[in-house]
């Protein structure tokens, strides 16, 4: 009974004072806002990623190649992971797959389809129950038994008009039929992004290869196995491997993480952990604002508590019902911090572009659900306690004496007015961080931006296109005709500066590794095997992106099938594998020395290029004709003479592929600039609401100086009368009132500078760019809150300056 008693107080002087009252709850509401906006975002990321009820239970294994980190895995070759499946007792079952693009056609126009060919146990292992027919059986796993597919909801619904009757129909996928046996639902999320699902049926060769790595795997513990057990016994099983086969698998060891690691990213479980502490920050900040704002509503309930104290009021029950109102405030704010958060995670999903979004596990179960909304309910329980604590604790033990004599005026004491400075220093010093967090991300996110403009990306468009592997594009030499018919054609369009084809893009976060040897430079095993990316590039593409020639030349059109074959490199591996002497006319290779690859020259050394904005390490690269290493995969790169549009030559560059081969589409077809931006969109988002975080620590920090110091004209009123009495100037009471805020400023900046580098260099590794003593950041972030702090006394200090000697002198 006088719990609700309590709360029927608490509330009537909540509305008895409803201008603090709804300070103090939008303060708290933008805390508890931010912080559940974030918590929807982890709860679908960190905590939803995958829509499987075993996931606790499902692995990701990878292959680690020799002197990398562990974290570093990559993909398995055949041979290692049926040697898995057959030496290995902590797996109840383990699926592999690998991704697959297909042209498909016959329907419509043709489309590329994003596809995986999977092991046929891959739904046992990843269950997905089918919505109209089934899923693989063991025998279409067998070569000529492997012409099957099974189709998403979504590409069945806008590809096939969904179509009641389409399984047990053929399509035609690289112009080849397959016929469809089934259509699975959203629950059938992995491989990511995935559109159709095909057997992966292994030929004799392929089953014995252990060089080429090329699947990823999934492994399902078995009952009571932990993780660190199936480690252990899998190191045993590779070391075997390793013992019998010392050429090929010397060095290499396996790596098993939770598939939802796999899926969510150690990036991504970064950033999230980063801002999830910055809204824990911004939440404090607002709880130290309210407390200093209930400082102040206490001094005048002083001699209302001192009289309920005469009365026999205990300490403890003034703390109750001074806490009950503190409750109220939050409960206040959760209702303004779940508006906040809603708008928030609305902003937060329209941004993402959806081809990104489909790779980003959990994103599709972002959204204020039920356990978000507990997790409202109870933050501003805890935020309503957190912020009337101390000034319960302190009001609830008024000085009876001099409160009743005074006749009710209300005066703070030092240590009350020290706690006060005390939380606005805090206030401050919290400020400090998220500012300096923010500009850092920030920074980091423009270096990207910066490192991308030397390529002219908004002035060119890029396009993929896979042929398929159909007798006409089986031999390397027509797959280069096509390419280059195609380029020709399109280098003639009206509007195009230069045409060019390469294998991977700038910053795009895709990209793969080939071994290569050395002439004179053998490896004794596969531990010491050598890795670069491998491009594969017409003569236009080095200069198109204005990657500098450093040393020799660039690929030329003499460059061709008949003409020795050469190779251009990267400084970076010319500096590790060539120190001391020039690497023009040195000889390299693809693969291991004894590989039927032929030796290739290197006739030029290029600077280097960041494929990935994520790596820090610049990978080594090794550039080659395009004519001497046909690829059944490029990317065209258009580059636009004038100022228009890039995207406007996209009609057609489709037109030009059409007029050599109607059936090949091109498709991801943007400016490069997309791509970059695309490819660093985390960092984006990331840099965004870190700045969001810091403008609102900005704001609060702003008031809660302002707050302090309007108290101390208010307490000082008295005092400030005499020294206008006495004829001191307006600026030297405006200078008392900014040297009291210049020291709190001070101590702040004291605490805080220390605690953000400390923090800065703790996730230097998300930086991309930037270090985390960036000299400019700590001293801009300073200024620009020496600034705040001067506005935020320079208000009090004209309320102080327009005060009347008479009218203080009579109080």
């Amino acid at each position: 009974m006088s719990l609700w008693n309590d709360f029927k107080f608490g509330l009537r002087l909540v509305l008895k004072s409803p201008g603090p009252s709804l300070i103090a709850m939008l303060a708290l509401g933008l805390g508890i806002g931010a912080n559940t906006a974030i918590f929807s975002v982890a709860n679908g990321i960190l905590l939803h990623p995958l829509p499987y009820a075993s996931l606790d239970h499902l692995m990701d294994m990878g292959e680690v190649a020799p002197h990398r980190a562990p974290d570093q895995a990559q993909s398995v070759s055949a041979f290692n992971v049926l040697a898995w499946q057959q030496q290995s007792h902590s797996f109840d079952r383990i699926a592999y797959y690998r991704y697959n693009q297909m042209n498909l056609s016959g329907v419509g126009t043709p489309a590329m389809v994003q596809g995986a060919n999977v092991s046929t146990n891959f739904f046992d292992v990843l269950p997905a129950k089918p919505l109209r027919g089934r899923t693989f059986l063991p025998e279409e796993g067998q070569p000529g038994h492997d012409r099957e597919a099974i189709i998403s909801q979504a590409l069945w619904e806008h590809q096939f008009g969904a179509d009641p009757n389409i399984v047990g129909k053929a399509i035609q996928l690289d112009q080849q039929p397959y016929t469809v046996v089934g259509i699975v639902g959203v629950d059938a999320a992995m491989p990511q992004a995935v559109e159709l699902w095909m057997p992966l049926a292994f030929t004799p060769a392929q089953r014995n290869d252990r060089t080429s790595h090329y699947l990823r795997v999934i492994g399902e513990l078995a009952p009571g196995v932990t993780l660190d057990q199936a480690r252990a016994e899998m190191r045993t099983v590779t070391e075997r491997t390793d013992a019998a086969y010392p050429d090929t698998n010397r060095g290499w060891g396996v790596y098993i993480q939770p598939l939802a690691m796999r899926v969510v990213g150690r990036d991504t479980y970064s950033y999230m952990y980063l801002l999830i502490g910055a809204v824990a920050f911004l939440l404090l900040l607002a709880c130290a604002n309210v407390a200093n704002l209930q400082f102040a509503r206490a001094l005048g309930r002083n001699h209302e508590l001192s009289i309920r104290t005469a009365l026999g009021a205990g300490r403890g029950r003034l703390i109750s019902q001074l806490l009950n109102e503190n409750i109220l405030l939050g409960l206040g704010g959760a209702i303004v911090g779940t508006i906040f958060a809603a708008i928030s995670i609305r902003l937060i999903l329209a941004y993402m572009p959806a081809d990104v979004a489909v790779f980003v596990g959990g994103w599709d179960r972002i959204r204020l659900d039920v356990p978000v909304l507990f997790y409202n309910l109870a933050l501003a329980i805890v935020a309503g306690i957190v912020a009337g604590i101390a000034p319960a604790w302190h009001a609830s033990t008024p000085d009876l004496n001099s409160t009743l004599k005074e006749g009710g005026r209300g005066t703070i004491g030092s240590s009350r007015r020290r706690l006060r400075s005390a939380l606005v220093t805090f206030q401050v010093a919290l400020a400090l961080i998220l500012l300096v967090g923010a500009g850092l991300m920030v920074r980091s996110f423009n270096s990207l931006l910066d490192l991308g403009s030397g390529y002219l990306p908004e002035a060119t468009l890029t396009a993929d296109l896979n042929l398929p592997g159909t007798p006409q594009y089986q031999k390397p030499d027509a797959q280069y005709a096509f390419f280059s018919r195609a380029l020709d054609r399109m280098a003639a369009l009206p509007g195009v500066k230069n045409a060019a084809i390469g294998s991977f893009l700038p910053l795009g976060n895709g990209y793969n590794t080939s071994s290569f040897s050395i002439e004179g430079q053998p490896v004794p095993d596969a531990s010491r095997v050598r890795y670069a990316v491998q491009q594969s590039v017409s003569p236009g593409y080095i200069p198109m992106l204005h990657i500098p020639v450093i040393q020799g030349r660039t690929i030329s059109n003499a460059d061709g099938a008949s003409s020795p074959p050469v190779a251009l490199i990267s400084q970076n591996l010319a500096r590790r594998y060539f120190p001391g002497r020039s690497a023009i006319g040195q000889h390299v290779k693809i693969g291991r020395d004894d590989s039927t690859s032929p030796w290739m020259t290197i006739v030029g050394i290029v600077g280097d290029v960041q494929w990935s904005w994520g790596d820090p390490n610049v990978e080594y690269t090794m550039y080659r004709p395009a004519a001497q290493s046909p690829s059944a995969s490029a990317y065209f790169l258009l580059r636009t003479s004038g100022a228009g549009d890039a995207t406007a030559l996209g009609a057609a560059m489709r037109q030009a592929v059409a007029a050599v081969d109607a059936n090949q589409p091109l498709f991801d077809m943007r400016t490069l600039a997309d791509s970059i931006h695309e490819s660093t969109i985390g960092i984006a988002y990331v840099a965004v609401m870190m700045s969001v975080a810091a403008a609102l620590a900005l704001i609060l920090a702003a008031v809660g100086v302002y707050g302090v110091m309007a108290l101390l004209v208010s307490e000082r009123i008295h005092e400030f009368g005499i020294r206008r009495a006495l004829g001191a100037s307006p600026a030297a009471i405006t200078g008392l009132i900014l040297r009291r805020g210049a020291m709190m400023l001070a101590w702040g900046l004291a605490i805080g500078l220390p605690l953000a580098y400390l923090l800065a260099r703790g996730v230097q590794s998300l930086i991309v760019g930037v270090s985390a003593s960036d000299l400019p950041t700590y001293i801009g972030i300073s200024l620009l809150l020496a600034l705040m702090a001067a506005l935020a006394c320079i208000i009090p200090a004209r309320a102080a300056n327009r005060v009347d000697p008479l009218v203080a002198l009579r109080e």
